[in-house]
């Protein structure tokens, strides 16, 4: 580990939370309908999107040919709680700024899958496809409010089947609400064979841990040793579409399979979804390179790590608490923590966020007691004056409150 405890995460995201999920699409993705798609997409011009009103799709600008082996089709998932809206909203606005830098024509895309049974207050401000969800009642409240992931994936990929134009990148980047965009992510060349897509290593991930080795094994049907599956999840990852369609209906069923495993769901605990999604890599020979801080070309993690290195976006999965007095840590001077933003309010219309102090002090320390670098303090407040920067672009949306 790099930088102080793993910290579990209470509220739903895409990297700590698992998914129930059913492959009901999965038949049909496999099957015809894939073929038709990895044709139409990786060999002949596409036609122009239609309109998908039925599933809420909203509709996308015409594509004429393939597109360019380095470009990027972005994409998050939400159930539009206000808690993942929140952040959605910064998240899209940070992207719209690095799309304006150099490098940035090579975002091409961007979509919100929202797993929900009727469209939210955001359908306008970010192209959002919505996919029927599994479980209505999360809607408003339940135990895993993200229980509709991998489906919905599904049904974005089978709705691309029928409608290529959907996909505007050669490559897929999957992605979480809670990240912030500081500089445009490069990519290789699809089109080359030997070029490959590449993923975030995650060091609390294990799988040939004494604890999760025999269930990797159960979850894989003993098709791939545990130490044959990656470190990784579902986000960040850059991955071509044709493997990300051949990967989901794998993803779905490994998740089903532990849902219905009360000791896999004990032992895998909230990042089980996690190792579905790497079971599933395995289990289709996906082979992508996965990175580590600072060489992660995807993200960093303030405060676990201390500097940006070569990540083109942060995720702040977790709080930083700066206090000035680590006997006691009851002088807290900043406080950044995603949790306090969890409201319609402030969803709807969301507040600057406080800067750091504008200097930095020796001898800080964060909540875990560990010290606030300079290196630290530089990242963190990049951060947050991104995150800022973001915000004065978002309109208010407090009339759209349902």
């Amino acid at each position: 580990m790099r930088r102080g405890a793993v910290r579990q995460e209470p509220v739903a995201t895409w990297h700590k939370i698992g998914a129930v999920a059913v492959g009901l699409l999965a038949g049909y993705v496999i099957g015809g309908a894939l073929m038709e798609t990895t044709d139409m997409f990786m060999s002949t011009p596409v036609s122009a999107p239609v309109t998908l009103g039925g599933n809420g799709a909203t509709t996308q600008s015409a594509a004429s040919t393939k597109p360019a082996g380095d470009t990027i089709h972005s994409m998050i998932t939400s159930s539009g709680s206000p808690y993942q809206n929140f952040q959605g909203r910064i998240m899209y606005g940070t992207y719209k700024i690095v799309q304006r830098m150099p490098g940035g024509e090579k975002l091409t895309g961007f979509t919100r899958i929202l797993h929900r049974t009727k469209p939210d207050e955001l359908m306008d401000e970010i192209p959002t496809f919505r996919a029927n969800p599994l479980h209505p009642q999360c809607d408003e409240w339940c135990d895993f409010p993200v229980a509709d992931r991998p489906n919905a994936v599904a049904q974005w990929i089978a709705a691309a089947a029928t409608n290529p134009g959907m996909i505007k990148g050669a490559w897929v980047l999957l992605l979480e609400c809670d990240y912030v965009w500081m500089k445009p992510v490069a990519a290789p060349d699809a089109y080359d064979a030997k070029m490959t897509g590449f993923q975030f290593m995650f060091d609390y991930i294990m799988p040939d841990h004494p604890d999760a080795a025999p269930l990797m094994t159960k979850l894989s049907d003993g098709r791939v040793p545990p130490e044959a599956i990656p470190r990784s999840g579902p986000a960040p990852v850059m991955i071509r579409y044709t493997d990300l369609a051949g990967v989901v209906p794998e993803w779905e069923r490994v998740t089903a399979k532990i849902e219905a495993d009360p000791v896999a769901v004990k032992v895998l605990d909230w990042v089980r979804e996690m190792y579905a999604w790497d079971i599933a890599l395995a289990l289709r020979n996906v082979t992508l390179v996965t990175e580590s801080p600072p060489k992660s070309r995807l993200i960093a993690q303030p405060p676990h790590d201390l500097v940006m290195g070569e990540a083109a976006m942060c995720h702040y999965t977790w709080g930083a608490l700066y206090y000035d007095d680590p006997p006691t840590k009851k002088h807290e001077i900043w406080r950044w923590e995603k949790r306090d933003y969890t409201s319609r309010e402030v969803a709807l219309k969301v507040p600057m966020l406080p800067m750091p102090p504008k200097e930095w002090k020796d001898g800080w320390v964060i909540q875990d007691g560990l010290p606030v670098t300079r290196e630290l303090h530089q990242t963190l407040t990049a951060m947050i004056g991104r995150m800022n920067e973001a915000i004065v672009t978002l309109p208010d949306l407090s009339h759209k409150a349902v």
